[in-house]
């Protein structure tokens, strides 16, 4: 099968997936691997061996690689992608320290990160996640990313209204993190009133 526009696209999207993957091993502190962690990362994996057997032939997409379609979507996906991966480097760039996951046992908020890309998003990590989702499912639009794509909204959702509920629940930051939520959207920013 000859894929000459998508599977720049395709590989790409497997690369953005192997760091979200990486990001918990080499950024956030060490946690336990219990059902939701693998409730939220399994899914990745998922994507990732999609996108390969996109790329093999194994599966077929919903759009020709080789139309004028599939070559947008391919397009679509790279910048997609590419934005994905920036907006992670970003956010990771923005830490001075290692992250508690949500995860583990007593992870109790103690600082609140308000600069770079958290002045407008509660969830930038969460955000370029979806990003680089999005153009994955782009990039080989098959039902199984597809359906990757809406389990990890619903996952990546649930587990912020969870972080947010611990944080507010914090006496070192709850009040400060209610003044942060009014002004912050949670994955896209708010619109100023």
């Amino acid at each position: 099968m000859n894929v000459p526009v998508t599977a720049p696209a395709i590989v790409l999207g497997i690369v953005s997936l192997g760091w979200i993957a990486l990001l918990a091993r080499i950024f956030f502190l060490p946690g336990e691997w219990n059902l939701q962690w693998w409730l939220n990362t399994g899914p990745f994996a998922v994507g990732g061996v999609a996108m390969l057997a996109v790329l093999r032939g194994w599966l077929t997409p919903f759009v020709a690689p080789s139309t004028p379609a599939g070559g947008a979507l391919a397009v679509a996906a790279v910048l997609l992608i590419a934005a994905g991966l920036l907006l992670g480097g970003y956010t990771l760039g923005t830490h001075r320290r290692r992250l508690a996951l949500w995860r583990q046992r007593d992870d109790a908020p103690d600082h609140l990160v308000e600069q770079g890309p958290y002045a407008w998003i509660r969830h930038p990590f969460y955000t370029s996640y979806l990003i680089s989702l999005i153009g994955c499912v782009l990039a080989a639009p098959h039902a199984t990313t597809a359906v990757v794509l809406g389990f990890v909204a619903y996952r990546l959702n649930d587990t912020a209204a969870r972080e947010e509920a611990r944080f507010l629940a914090s006496s070192s930051c709850g009040a400060r993190y209610a003044a942060y939520m009014r002004r912050t959207g949670r994955f896209l920013p708010r619109r100023p009133a």
